[in-house]
């Protein structure tokens, strides 16, 4: 009886100690879902997603605005969603066109195609005239039309946004053809200039490293 009971007690002791099972992702992250970068003061910034996907290396990436990655690093927390804590760090910031890359922790996310009534699933060149619809963090969804595409490879457009909407995602269709850059002129709700999608994966490519091969979820 008493052999039985130390076993009995170390079955127990077993069961006790066994690993949780790891908690299944539950961020949902898709285009226009906004985030902010933390850090020190100077770091704090309030931004949205253009896209996610993969990049050729199989890593989960987020496409964003260029002017949102402060400095490599800084943990990115979804605004909507900020229990679920850290989802992601920034990895680089480019201008000219202005785009940027954040890489998602495929633990915590659940990346998607379609928020907010905007879907992306390919990334195309924007031509005048063209409807294109974005959504954002501040403004939601939001549609218009292009009113000139530019040799810097920006796209003008009658698609208002406000601050928190930078890095969000001008589709035309399903197709990525912008990155919200900024306000054209005063005030803020003016035409606003939307980077070249593909002139920013183009540039993304030719650098290599995190974000090159981007391909959004489809």
């Amino acid at each position: 009886m008493r052999t039985a009971a130390i076993v009995v007690g170390v079955a127990v002791v077993g069961i006790a100690c066994a690993a949780p099972a790891a908690a299944a992702p539950s961020a949902v992250v898709g285009p226009g879902t906004g985030y902010v970068t933390t850090g020190g003061l100077d770091d704090l910034t309030a931004c949205s997603f253009a896209a996610v996907g993969y990049d050729a290396a199989g890593r989960l990436i987020g496409l964003t605005a260029g002017h949102c990655v402060l400095r490599p690093g800084l943990p990115v927390t979804l605004i909507g969603n900020p229990g679920a804590g850290p989802v992601g760090t920034t990895v680089s910031a480019h201008w000219g066109p202005d785009y940027g890359v954040i890489e998602l922790d495929p633990s915590k996310v659940i990346p998607v195609p379609s928020t907010g009534g905007v879907t992306v699933t390919s990334i195309g060149d924007a031509v005048p005239g063209q409807p294109v619809c974005k959504s954002g963090a501040a403004t939601g969804t939001t549609c218009g039309t292009v009113l000139e595409v530019r040799a810097d490879s920006d796209i003008l457009t009658a698609t208002p946004t406000l601050w928190a909407d930078s890095g969000s995602g001008l589709v035309s269709g399903t197709t990525l053809v912008g990155i919200a850059s900024h306000a054209d002129s005063v005030p803020v709700l003016s035409p606003t200039a939307y980077a070249s999608a593909s002139a920013s994966l183009a540039q993304l490519n030719s650098r290599g490293g995190v974000g090159a091969g981007f391909v959004p979820v489809g």
